[in-house]
């Protein structure tokens, strides 16, 4: 079994994330919904709304804009801040760590992140995962189990450990 982790490092984000997600919001009140309702207007203004395929495009991107802005609201109001307890010398937040995984017999690079930047393309796995918790405060050489949700455990060695912690040009996720 991983390390075990506390519900807000299971469920929070780092001062990074936070700050993109205001970002985010910034550009959705500032750049993107003028021009949306600006098209909405201009649309509106040609007449019959039943069968106005621009009307009905631009109240779809606001609606779903809308959502967006909630979602992130609620995300900044709910979520509790990431605390990284690792040592120096341990897997923590933003760290990219080599491993050799002994179900696969490969070697494979990933960063541990927190939920809201997951990418299993970019090799970007949660600390909460079952990789990412098992991982989570341990060093160079230690051999962890890995269970998966299945149930399934198997053997991660772990490299190297890149404690290198920028994660500006992770994105956060859409939902």
């Amino acid at each position: 079994m991983g390390t075990l982790l506390t519900e807000a490092q299971i469920k929070g984000l780092t001062e990074g994330d936070f700050k993109k997600i205001r970002q985010e919001l910034w550009d959705i009140s500032n750049v993107h919904k003028p021009v949306v309702l600006k098209a909405l207007n201009e649309a509106r203004a040609q007449g019959d709304l039943s069968e106005n395929a621009d009307y009905s495009a631009s109240k779809a991107k606001l609606r779903a804009m809308e959502g967006r802005e909630r979602y992130l609201e609620r995300t900044l109001d709910t979520t509790p801040k990431f605390i990284d307890t690792a040592a120096e010398d341990e897997v923590g937040m933003n760290n990219t760590v080599k491993v050799h995984s002994e179900k696969t017999g490969r070697d494979m690079t990933l960063k541990i992140v927190t939920w809201i930047r997951v990418s299993p393309l970019e090799r970007k796995v949660s600390v909460a995962s079952p990789m990412g918790s098992a991982l989570y405060k341990h060093k160079v050489g230690d051999r962890v189990p890995v269970t998966l949700d299945s149930g399934e455990t198997f053997y991660a060695t772990i490299l190297e450990i890149d404690k290198s912690t920028d994660e500006s040009d992770d994105a956060i996720n859409s939902y």
